[in-house]
Formats: C-alpha cells, structure tokens, sequence
C-alpha cells in the first residue's frame, strides 16, 4: 500500500491548485495513508471545497505567500515529515514546490515521485525552464503523467525527459457537477429564451485574447445570436471600449465573473475558447460536460494538433484561425448544424468516457501499482 503525499505551493485560486484539491477530494475516498501538504497559509481555495478538513492539510510555512527560495528553506522540515509519516509515494504538478522534492530524492532514492505536467512549455517562466535543463527533474522523477498526448510529447520533445517515463493521462473534470441542461433554465440568470448564445468564463488578461470574441460579433449580423462574457481583470475596460466603440451592446454582453460555472455553461450553446497558444483549458473540458460544443482557435499545426488532441479526434465543436471574421463564420456553421448533427450528446460522451476522474483514477491505479 502506497504512503502517499499531494503537494501544492499553496492553496490559492489556480488551475494547478485546484486539480491538486480535486485529486485529494478523488483519492481520499480510495486510500486510507493519504496526506496532503502545502508551502504556504493561504488556503482561500478551499472556499470552492468545503468537504475537505483544513486540519488534514500540514502547512510547511505559516505565510500568506511564497517563492522558490521560500519552499527550499524548508527543505528539512519537509525530510523530517516524509519521514515522521513514512511517506513513500509523492505527487507534483508545480515546478517550485517539486524542486524541493527532486533535491530530496537525491539524497533517498525510496521515495516515488509522479509529476503532472500542467501546463505546456512555452508557458514556462525562465525559472523553470532552466530547472528543467538541469536535468534534475528527469533524474528524480518516477513518473511524468501528460494530461493528454500533446502534452505528453511535450514532455519527450521540449522538456526533454525519459520517453519510458511519459504515461498519459487525460485532465479529468468532476462531470456529475455539469449537466445537459435544459436552456429554460436561462432566465434565473438573466439570460434570453429566445436567443443562440455564445459564451466565455474566464480571467480578463492579455493572454486570454476575449478580445477576439468581441471583434468576431462585427461580423455576425444574425440577430439572434448574441455574445456573453463572465470574467474580471486587467482587460475589463478595453473590452467594454471595444463594445461601446463597435456598437455591439445588444450583442455582446460583459458580466462580473462567477463561482457557478457549472451552471452558467449550460446554459451556452457554443463556447468560444480564445487563449493563446497550445492550452488544453479545464473550462473546455467543463463544456464537453455540459453538452456544449466549442471552437479553439488555431493559427498553425502545433496548436490544431493540440486541439484535436483535445477533441479525441471527435466532432465535437470546430476550429478557426485567429481573424475575426473566419471566427465568425465558423461560430455561425457550428451553431447552425449543432443539435441536428447531435454534436452535444456526442460532447458528453466525449466527457464521461475521456475526461472523467473515474477514467483517471482506473490509470492512476495502475501507475502507484507499478510504483509499490
């Protein structure tokens, strides 16, 4: 029976931070010797999971916040807990706090180290690429696990890590909070009955490209289709100038951004997924659950890779390039053969049969099997 340690630099709002509660939450119900831990006080994330104990999760800094340089100060009280818990089995998905782990390993080569790659590597910081070509994360690591084949190649290619290492195991989503629901629902969240709505949940940054979305409504004359933005951050004005200056605002609606995403996104029938570059993206994963088709955007074969990889190779939505008016047309095409093609059935079975976690955590099994 594994020991088994989940590790986070903290428990702040992130995608990392999240899947690292939500694998906790997972594993609990499975494993008895499980423990979780952070580098850092803050554990606001939690708000979002109120089933988990705060006493369960050991704390190795009492600090709000915390860096690189913060966590290897701790790098003893880490040893000690490992040892004072007879953890043996170690999960990462965040450079800083795995650095401490891959230090350790070096000095006591029984402990099991799985890390998840969580994001691709051109977002990689110049810290953390060059702790990858230390090569010390290849030496220390166990297992990589590439939340999808893309990412999984990443890892051989860029990262430059042991092919015999890489198992994939596809980003799962907790689909029993998403539902195929019924579009009547709409009006409890001021939303119109009576028109084709395309929508986007996420933070309001440059990367994120929402700008893009308001470009497209200039080119969709269809009166029945309008445009709905859930999101906070830095780019909130600009979009709200963009709306105001093209005269869209009966066509594309900006509102504060919102916990219960898994009731807005039903409520969609398209999502329009504007980030930038390869990024496989929970919220794509949270539609598939709900029964709603997407459209990524794609301006060469790396990034229409990463999204068919996305999609299993299903008809499960579209792409586009990045012009606005290729955007538009293709939000038009899926909008109009959606239902009659049966594409948001096909959307939740996508889910339920790639992206779940009891789909995870079957592979999961086999890996800490392979780790006693």
């Amino acid at each position: 029976m594994n020991n088994i340690l989940i590790v986070s630099n903290t428990l702040c709002f992130g995608g990392a931070e999240s899947f690292s509660a939500q694998l906790f939450e997972n594993l609990e119900q499975q494993y008895d010797n499980l423990h979780y831990a952070v580098f850092s006080r803050n554990m606001d994330l939690l708000e979002r999971f109120p089933a988990i104990d705060r006493k369960k999760i050991h704390q190795f800094d009492d600090s709000d916040r915390t860096n690189t340089f913060k966590m290897l100060s701790k790098i003893f009280k880490v040893k000690k807990y490992l040892k004072d818990h007879n953890i043996d089995t170690i999960y990462c998905s965040q450079p800083d706090s795995a650095l401490v782990f891959w230090l350790l390993k070096i000095f006591n080569k029984k402990i099991k180290i799985i890390y998840i790659t969580m994001h691709v590597y051109e977002n990689a910081d110049a810290k953390e690429k060059f702790i990858w070509k230390t090569k010390l994360p290849n030496r220390s690591t166990d297992i990589f696990i590439g939340l999808s084949e893309y990412l999984s190649l990443q890892l051989k290619q860029k990262n430059k890590v042991d092919p015999s290492k890489v198992i994939i195991n596809r980003l799962p989503v907790d689909i029993n909070k998403f539902n195929v629901a019924d579009k009547k629902d709409r009006e409890q969240f001021n939303l119109p009955l009576n028109k084709r709505i395309v929508g986007i949940c996420c933070r309001l940054y440059p990367i994120k490209r929402v700008d893009l979305f308001v470009e497209a409504f200039r080119h969709i004359e269809d009166e029945d289709t309008i445009g709905v933005i859930y999101g906070e951050g830095p780019e909130k004005e600009r979009l709200l100038g963009m709306i105001k200056d093209f005269q869209l605002s009966d066509k594309v609606f900006l509102r504060p951004f919102i916990d219960n995403v898994n009731e807005i996104i039903p409520m969609f029938d398209l999502y329009l997924q504007t980030v930038d570059g390869p990024n496989l993206g929970l919220v794509t994963l949270e539609a598939f659950s709900s029964g709603v088709p997407v459209i990524m955007l794609a301006d060469n074969e790396e990034e229409r890779f990463m999204i068919l990889d996305t999609y299993c190779n299903e008809n499960v939505g579209g792409i586009s390039t990045t012009d606005p008016k290729n955007i538009a047309l293709k939000v038009l095409e899926i909008l109009n053969i959606s239902e009659k093609d049966g594409m948001p059935a096909r959307c939740r079975k996508l889910a339920a049969e790639k992206y779940s976690w009891p789909a995870f955590l079957s592979i999961n099994e086999k890996i800490l099997k392979q780790l006693r």
